[in-house]
């Protein structure tokens, strides 16, 4: 069973499992990627439902999961979804209706959904149980000429340290992290997962957090679907509830 609504700039597709549970994934996708790509290039939706969760697809279109509009950003990707949407209108409205409840919500993301996980949790630090960001961007600093990084934030500038920086905001993340990246990644380097990685470990030692690397592993669903099965697997042994 599955509904559709609109709230805030962002499109929500709910989908039920067979049998009914509070347990809910929150599915990000990567830039200009639709909300059902996990579902219809992986077998991930159709795990996640078996393992008996309620899923959240995000229509987040060219967002990067930005906090706000700037002055610099791109006239024709200020329609789309910010962290900001997502903090202020659609999760407060998921939850009033039901769907989404404090403590029983897992973050899986993909490329910059990935980097949404990791602000989410940062954000967010006691309402989600646990989250998953594949090949995500975390380290702004790696490449200086990114050109969704300036579409969005305006050229490399202190803005890109101070604003939105997953490396600097993984000090507030409280929750287990499970990362994934891809060693032959042409599109966003694995160093942005190691850095991040090694950071939660020098920041928090005791928080679980695990990273896979995959020597063979590319920016795609190939990687994607078998990264995403082990971040359900973490799921399970850290973070059900």
């Amino acid at each position: 069973m599955a509904q559709t609504l609109r709230l805030g700039t962002c499109t929500v597709e709910i989908r039920e499992p067979s049998v009914p549970s509070d347990r809910v994934l929150l599915l990000l996708p990567g830039w200009n990627y639709p909300r059902t790509a996990w579902c219809d290039s992986s077998i991930i939706c159709t795990e996640a439902l078996r393992r008996g969760y309620r899923l959240l697809l995000f229509e987040m279109g060219k967002s990067i999961y930005a906090s706000q509009i700037f002055p610099e950003t791109r006239l024709d990707w200020r329609v789309f979804p910010t962290l900001r949407t997502l903090l202020d209108t659609v999760f407060p409205s998921l939850v009033d209706m039901g769907f989404l409840e404090k403590g029983k919500g897992y973050l899986l993301g993909l490329s910059t959904g990935g980097r949404g996980v990791v602000l989410l949790l940062a954000h967010m630090q006691n309402f989600f149980v646990a989250g998953a960001a594949l090949s995500g961007d975390f380290d702004p600093h790696l490449n200086p000429r990114d050109p969704l990084l300036t579409g969005w934030y305006g050229r490399y500038s202190q803005r890109w340290e101070e604003i939105d920086n997953p490396l600097r905001l993984s000090a507030q993340i409280e929750r287990p992290l499970f990362l994934a990246h891809g060693v032959a990644d042409p599109v966003v380097s694995y160093l942005h997962s190691q850095r991040l990685y090694e950071r939660l470990r020098a920041l928090h030692p005791h928080l679980p957090c695990e990273l896979y690397l995959d020597p063979k592993g590319k920016h795609d669903f190939v990687f994607w679907e078998k990264a995403a099965r082990k971040a359900l697997d973490f799921f399970e042994r850290y973070g059900r509830k």
